[in-house]
């Protein structure tokens, strides 16, 4: 899930654990690009997916927000960051990337 290892739940008990604001360090990190490498210059196919979820969508459905459940607007991302991908010979654009990308989901490893 996007918590990784931390888990989907917390119990918070008044006087006894601590508050969610104090505990938001335990979630992991965001993954951040800098804008202008994802404009101008993407490396990684995480680029290619970020420009087409943050920069292309909003330019192409100015009146249409992104649903991340509906398999559709999914499949475009997908397919437009594949385009983008192959423009600056970068590998390895998946469908199961991209949502994870757009999500921001960190795959869970089975133990």
């Amino acid at each position: 899930g996007t918590e990784g290892f931390s888990g989907q739940a917390r119990v918070i008990l008044p006087r006894l654990t601590s508050c969610f604001e104090c505990s938001l360090d335990m979630f992991p990190p965001q993954k951040v690009y800098p804008m202008c490498t994802i404009a101008d210059t993407p490396r990684l196919p995480e680029h290619c997916i970020s420009y087409v979820h943050l920069l292309l969508w909003p330019k192409v459905f100015p009146d249409t927000k992104l649903d991340t459940d509906n398999p559709e607007h999914m499949k475009w991302i997908f397919e437009r960051a594949k385009d983008r991908a192959n423009n600056h010979n970068i590998e390895g654009v998946t469908y199961m990337l991209t949502v994870g990308v757009v999500k921001n989901v960190i795959p869970a490893v089975a133990s």
